[in-house]
């Protein structure tokens, strides 16, 4: 016996039927639900993009010299001019940026080459007493050599220790510590002078100086 349409099961016929509208209904249905989630998910990131940038400008504006360039603004103050009928002329005033993280230059390395190059040169000036170098690197070195000769005139045991692990060549720890007495002891300081050089280095044009013992 087939099953007809009163008994309450469909057809095959109605159960294609049925599919067929299914089929044809849901695309569109899903077609406008993408296209409102696609509207929403516009919004939503021009949203946070607009946000990003009130929250950044707001910093800009909260922390002042901390985002501001390297050349100084000029702020006008007015002057009040005690003689009748001169005219008074305002007063400049100019905006200096505080020097956060310049304490010492970096020299272009991280902390461990730095510190190897630092020592190498330092041990150079103090074995041949005058190299040439760049102007940046002289001034950098320069405290330096002063304090492994400042450890020399010490030349107690834990000044020589000191300068054995900043000094690269034990012997000429050694020395050191026997001439620095006698050619620095009435110096209190300054054993390094730094001179330009007339002519920068081929290549890169880079400015030169020497530095020598005094």
């Amino acid at each position: 016996r087939r099953w007809g349409p009163l008994s309450g099961v469909p057809t095959a016929a109605a159960r294609h039927k049925e599919k067929m509208e299914v089929y044809h209904v849901l695309p569109d249905h899903s077609r406008q639900q993408k296209r409102k989630r696609g509207i929403l998910l516009a919004v939503l990131a021009a949203t946070c993009v607009v946000c990003a940038g009130c929250v950044y400008y707001g910093r800009e504006t909260a922390l002042g010299m901390k985002f501001s360039t390297a050349t100084t603004s000029r702020i006008a103050t007015p002057s009040i001019s005690l003689v009748p009928g001169e005219r008074s002329t305002p007063e400049v005033q100019t905006a200096v940026n505080m020097r956060h993280r310049k304490g010492f230059k970096r020299l272009g390395r991280p902390q461990d080459q730095r510190k190897a190059l630092i020592r190498g040169l330092v041990t150079e000036v103090l074995r041949h007493g005058r190299i040439t170098t760049t102007t940046t690197k002289a001034k950098a070195i320069r405290r330096y050599v002063d304090k492994m000769i400042g450890l020399a005139k010490r030349g107690d045991l834990h000044a020589r220790r000191q300068a054995y692990g900043f000094i690269y060549d034990k012997q000429l720890v050694k020395n050191l510590f026997i001439e620095a007495p006698k050619r620095y002891g009435d110096r209190p300081g300054g054993y390094t002078r730094v001179k330009k050089e007339l002519l920068p280095r081929r290549g890169d044009n880079a400015e030169l100086s020497y530095i020598e013992l005094v």
